[in-house]
Order: structure tokens, then C-alpha cells, then sequence
């Protein structure tokens, strides 16, 4: 019920805004026809000095088309209250309407008319579409002069060339001061140039009164002044842009047309509608001078601030560049990029969301000029109907998009964007935007923020870089230490057990067969030296067995991998006294190629060491199966568990040459861990590999 009393109320304070601009818009419009129609001496309804067709365009191009009711409402109007005849009020009012609705339809949709008149294709749609919509009402009006008898038709020709001109300099001097002083426009004067355009403008003031002031009957030389005024003219138009060029029409042609009225200037020496007929000739010429001269140069300045904003771009650009190469660390290019964006790009605040680089939501990466306890309520306020991680689409939204129900007294920025940080084609994170203007997200600023955040994605994604690749030269720094090191506790074993047991077993077996060899005459002495060398000699047997194991079991060779792991398992168990359980499932009747078997059967041997070294556990599941090419090893033991982010991990050797072992393989290595859960490693490669 409120949303429909809130819609009503919202039509009806529409139509009555709309209602009151066409009642102004008549009101206007019928002055202007008096003041017209004062100036008429070739017929009373007919004057060579027509305001109210620029003012009824203008008004159409500034507020729409929807005001053509005021057009025929101020015609009407100015008719009937002049003593004009029902009929001829109504074809008047009809030739007007639509000589506005075609010159605002025409200019709009064939010229991509801007009401600024900043361009000078501006200036020539201008001039063609008026010399076509101005024949409509002068052909409309003086038929109708015709049809009803107030015109003879000998008449016809001097009264439509003077309705036509008349309307004519109205759209070409009224409209363009109307359109120019109605439109906001970027070009700020100085104080100086302030002082030097009314300076200025005064000079032409009394230069145009002086030369339209004095009698007919003067010298052809003081007519000839009539071209100074065109020395000002183009001043005003290079110096002043439109708002000068047309404020300088206006005064010029608002003065010339009182001193012909009045009989004088260089004009006055025909009869009153010739002498109008050749002002307004002159005033068009001055009105389409300025606005041409006026327009080249306000397109020569946006040509050069455009240049000028193209080379600040290309600096920012540039700057941020540098900036960036000069911090590789992740979290600081995160930051730099906010921070560049605000004092930059000229935001009021900014922040990075990032996809959590493989985790589950969205991770705030970095943010400046907003505090970061401020940002959640931001992000329902502008993101509140769009998915949280959904970095896919730039999106540019203003205040005046957000719901009904947001307070707008709360909000301190007017404007936000959101552009992803997309690189080849992958979104790595996403750039918020906001400003406290309204209108900064011009199409220009768009692509400047566009590309700096491609180049912030890439900057990104180089540091990613950088960083794996610091990181893997650490891993393998550490990796060549520890092959060294392990290469040197490997000889050192073998050299100590050779020396300390297979060494002091052959010392050993040397005396038992010095002794045998000095007692082979006693036979029962012999019998028992004999016993004692077999038992050294399978004493020696069994280290030498043991010690070949350890370096590689032969039966993972000649049995497979199952039946090494099973006797590896038992051995384990028994010897630290674990209980592990081992399963293998869909491998029984096969073999896996060699270099498959070695690899699953050194993780599982060095996730056991883990266990004793690491984990403290009491029991560990051993799981090796085959399903769909692929071969899956999984190892989880009840320990004391640890944090895979931890700095320790990526250190952590032995975890580090499983995983080589695995992606050399082509396959996946993970790992599940928290503190207090245990530990799960999960290997899978291809059973072909």
C-alpha cells in the first residue's frame, strides 16, 4: 500500500511539474509574439523579427518534446488576445507546433545535436535543419493568410519570404543563446577574462549603438563601420566560447534591430519590413560567424585537454609502473594499488577483493582511504543485489540507482564502480571504486581505470610469479643441502654398519677359522668353532639382508608393490610398535610400471617416518587403490596434526620431495591437516604414467 501511495504521489508531482513548464513555456512564448509582432508592417499577423520560434526550439531541445502543448497554448494564446481571427489562430498554432517538433526531432536524431553547440557540425545542423523547419510554418501560416481572405495572393510571396526570415533569425540568434546559457558547461573563466570580456562587450555595445543610432542620411563612410563589429564579434567567439559568441548576437542584433524600429542605422533606407528584412540577413551572418568561430575553438580545446589528459594518463600509467617494480611483495602491491588509485586517479576510496587465491569466499586484499571496518557496510550498500563473487563484469552505478529505501543523507559518495582484475582471461580479483562525484565515472575515466587495472593484474600476477619462483629456489636450495646431507648420513651409515657389524662379524669369523685352522686336529673343538663361524656367518647374512632392504626391497622389485608395502607395513609396525593397517584394493592381480611403484612406495615409506618423527600417533590407515586409470594412495594417522599454511610447510623437506615425486608423475599431491586432527596425505597419479 505505501509503494503505490509513494507511486502516485511521485505521477502526480511528475505531471504537475509538467503542467506548470507548458503553462510558463505559453506565457513566454506570448510576450515574445507581442514583441514580434510590433515589428510587422507588411501584414499584422507577419513580422521579419520572430523570437518566439527560437524560444519555443530551444525549449523543446532542453526539456523534450512533451512541451509542444505550450507551443500551441502561447501561439493560441498570442493570437486571440491580438484581435486574430479563430481560424487563422489555429493554422498558426498548427505550422508553429510542428515547425518546433521537426526542428527538434531533426537536429536530434539526424545531427546528434548537442545543446552545448560546442561542435561545428553542431552549427551546420543547425543552420540546414532551421532553413527546412522555418518553410513548414511559413508555408502553414500564410495558406491559411490565403484560404481565409486576408491576404491577396499577389501578396503571398513578400509575406511568406518575410514570415520565413523572421522565423529564421529567431532559431538562429535566440535559440543558440538559450541552448548555450542552459547547458552546464566545463570552460571556467578567469577574473581576468572576466573583466576583459565585459570590457569588451561593452565596446561592442557602443560600437553597435553608435553605428545603428544615427540617421540614414549619414555618410557612407559611417556605414562602413558596420564591419567593425565583427572584429569584436570573432573576439568574443575565440575569447569567450559560446556563452560570449551568443551573448555578443544577441547584443548586437537586439540594438541594431531598436535603432531600424527607430528609422536610423546603415538600414533604414528602404521601408520598415525591407530595412528588418536586411538586419536580420546581417544578424544571421553575425549569429553563424560566432557560433562557427565559437565551436572551432571549444573543439580545439577539448582536442587539446583531451591530449593533455591522454599524456596525465600515460604519466600515471607510467608512475604506477615504476611504483610497482619497486614492490614485489604481494600484500604491498595490493595496498599500492589502492593507494595509487586515490591520489592518482582522483578517487576518494578504494579497495582489492581477491577470490581467497584457492579458498572458499572473498578476501579483502588491501584498501585505502575508507577504514577497513567500513567496507561490509559499503559493500551492501552498492553490491546489495549483486553475487559476492562474481568478479566477471565492470559495473558503474551512482546514488541515484540505489534503492528508495537507502538514506541518502548517510551516504557520503555519490558514485562506485567495480572492475575486475582479469588476467588472460582469468578474474584474479576485483578493483571497488568510489567518488564523492556524481558524474566521475565519465567514459574516459573508464578507460583509464580499465587500464590500470589490467596493469594492476598483471603486476599481481607477476608477483605471484616471483614469488613461487623465490620460494622453489629456497625449496631447492634446501632440497641440494639435504640430498648432500642425506647423501652423507647414507655413506656414514653404511660405513658404520659395514665397520660396527658386518666388520666386527668377519673379524670375528677370521679368528673362529684362525683357531679352527690351529685345532683341525681335535675333532670335537672343530665341531664347535664350525657352529659358532655358521651362526656368525648368518648373523652377517641378516645385516647385509637388512641393510639391502633399507636401500631397496627387492621384493618391491620381483613381487610388486603390494607385497612390498605389506612386508614394510608388519616390519614397521612391529618394530615401533604402531598399529597400522594397510588395504590395497583393485591391484592384487597386476603391476603398475616401475617408476609408479617406486614413487607410491617411497611416499608411504616417508609418511611413516613422518609419523614417528612428527606425528605421535597410535594408528595409521595404509590405502592404495585403482580406480579409472588413475592410482590413489592415502595415508592418515591420529597424530598431533599441524597447519599446512604454517611458514614450516613449505620447508618441510620430506613433504616437499613427495610432492615432486607426484607432479613428475603427472599427478595430484595433497595434503589435510589441522592442529589436534591428525594427518591425511592423499597421493594420485596415473596407472600408465
Amino acid at each position: 500500500m505505501q509503494f503505490l501511495k509513494r507511486f502516485f504521489v511521485e505521477k502526480s508531482k511528475t505531471h504537475a511539474s509538467l503542467l506548470l513548464k507548458i503553462v510558463v513555456l505559453a506565457v513566454v512564448y506570448h510576450l515574445a509574439a507581442r514583441l514580434g509582432l510590433k515589428m510587422a508592417y507588411v501584414q499584422i499577423n507577419t513580422s521579419p523579427v520572430w523570437p518566439p520560434t527560437g524560444i519555443a526550439l530551444a525549449a523543446l531541445l532542453v526539456f523534450g518534446i512533451k512541451l509542444w502543448p505550450g507551443v500551441s497554448l502561447g501561439v493560441l494564446l498570442g493570437s486571440l488576445l491580438t484581435g486574430a481571427p479563430l481560424n487563422l489562430a489555429l493554422g498558426m498554432a498548427l505550422g508553429n507546433t510542428l515547425e518546433a517538433l521537426a526542428g527538434a526531432y531533426l537536429l536530434k536524431h539526424f545531427f546528434n545535436f548537442h545543446n552545448a553547440i560546442d561542435r561545428i557540425q553542431d552549427v551546420v545542423g543547425l543552420a540546414i535543419v532551421s532553413l527546412f523547419a522555418t518553410t513548414i510554418s511559413a508555408t502553414i501560416g500564410t495558406t491559411t493568410l490565403v484560404l481565409i481572405g486576408l491576404v491577396g495572393p499577389d501578396n503571398l510571396g513578400a509575406i511568406w519570404l518575410t514570415w520565413w526570415i523572421g522565423d529564421l533569425l529567431g532559431v538562429l540568434v535566440v535559440t543558440p543563446a538559450l541552448l548555450v546559457w542552459a547547458t552546464p558547461t566545463s570552460f571556467r573563466p578567469t577574473n581576468r577574462l572576466r573583466i576583459e570580456g565585459g570590457t569588451f562587450l561593452a565596446l561592442l555595445a557602443l560600437m553597435t549603438w553608435y553605428v545603428f543610432s544615427d540617421r540614414a542620411s549619414a555618410s557612407i563612410y559611417h556605414q562602413a563601420l558596420i564591419y567593425l563589429i565583427f572584429p569584436f564579434i570573432i573576439w568574443a567567439a575565440l575569447r569567450l566560447g559560446q556563452r560570449g559568441a551568443t551573448t555578443a548576437v544577441i547584443l548586437v542584433s537586439s540594438i541594431a534591430i531598436w535603432g531600424t524600429v527607430q528609422g536610423a542605422g546603415p538600414f533604414s533606407l528602404h521601408s520598415k519590413n525591407d530595412s528588418l528584412f536586411l538586419l536580420q540577413t546581417f544578424s544571421a551572418v553575425v549569429s553563424l560567424t560566432a557560433l562557427i568561430l565559437a565551436a572551432a575553438t571549444t573543439e580545439r580545446r577539448k582536442a587539446t585537454e583531451a591530449l593533455r589528459q591522454r599524456a596525465d594518463e600515460l604519466a600515471t600509467l607510467n608512475e604506477s609502473s615504476r611504483t610497482f617494480l619497486d614492490n614485489p611483495d604481494i600484500p604491498t602491491i595490493y595496498h599500492t594499488i589502492c593507494q595509487l588509485a586515490v591520489t592518482r586517479l582522483g578517487l576518494d576510496a578504494t579497495w582489492i577483493e581477491t577470490d581467497g587465491l584457492g579458498s572458499s569466499g572473498v578476501h579483502l586484499a588491501a584498501a585505502h582511504g575508507v577504514p577497513i571496518e567500513a567496507i561490509p557496510k559499503l559493500k551492501s550498500t552498492w553490491d546489495h543485489n549483486y553475487p559476492m563473487d562474481d568478479f566477471q563484469q565492470n559495473r558503474v552505478k551512482t546514488i541515484d540507482e540505489l534503492p528508495q529505501s537507502t538514506p541518502r543523507s548517510t551516504l557520503t559518495h555519490q558514485s562506485y564502480a567495480s572492475i575486475p582484475l582479469v588476467l588472460s582471461g582469468k578474474p584474479i580479483g576485483v578493483l571497488k571504486l568510489l567518488s564523492k562525484d556524481k558524474l566521475f565515472f565519465t567514459q574516459d575515466r573508464q578507460l583509464l581505470i580499465q587500464s590500470f587495472a589490467n596493469l594492476a593484474a598483471v603486476v599481481i600476477q607477476n608477483s605471484w610469479l616471483f614469488e613461487e619462483v623465490r620460494k622453489s629456489n629456497r625449496q631447492l636450495h634446501a632440497l641440494s643441502q639435504r640430498m648432500i646431507q642425506a647423501q652423507e648420513q647414507e655413506r656414514l651409515h653404511l660405513s658404520r654398519e659395514l665397520h660396527d657389524e658386518s666388520g666386527q662379524l668377519l673379524a670375528a669369523l677370521m679368528v673362529q677359522l684362525g683357531l679352527l685352522e690351529r685345532e683341525a686336529k681335535q675333532e670335537e673343538p672343530v665341531s664347535k668353532r664350525i657352529s659358532e663361524l655358521k651362526d656368525t656367518i648368518s648373523e652377517l647374512q641378516d645385516n647385509l639382508h637388512q641393510l639391502a632392504v633399507d636401500l631397496r626391497p627387492a621384493s618391491l622389485d620381483h613381487l610388486g608393490l603390494v607385497t612390498a608395502l605389506e612386508q614394510y607395513v608388519n616390519e614397521f609396525s612391529q618394530q615401533y610398535d604402531i598399529q597400522v593397517e594397510f588395504e590395497a584394493v583393485g591391484l592384487q592381480k597386476e603391476r603398475l610400471p616401475n617408476d609408479v611403484e617406486t614413487a607410491l612406495f617411497r611416499i608411504v615409506q616417508e609418511s611413516l617416518t613422518n609419523v614417528i618423527l612428527h606425528a605421535q600417533a597410535t594408528h595409521v590407515d595404509v590405502v592404495i587403490s585403482k580406480r579409472s586409470g588413475h592410482v590413489a594412495a592415502t595415508i592418515e594417522d591420529n597424530g598431533v596434526g599441524f597447519m599446512p599454511t604454517a611458514p614450516t610447510y613449505e620447508e618441510h623437506l620430506g613433504l616437499f620431495g613427495m610432492r615432486e615425486r607426484v607432479e613428475m608423475l603427472g599427478g595430484r599431491f595433497t595434503i589435510e591437516s589441522s592442529p589436534g586432527k591428525g594427518t591425511t596425505v592423499n597421493v594420485e597419479v596415473p596407472s600408465n604414467a
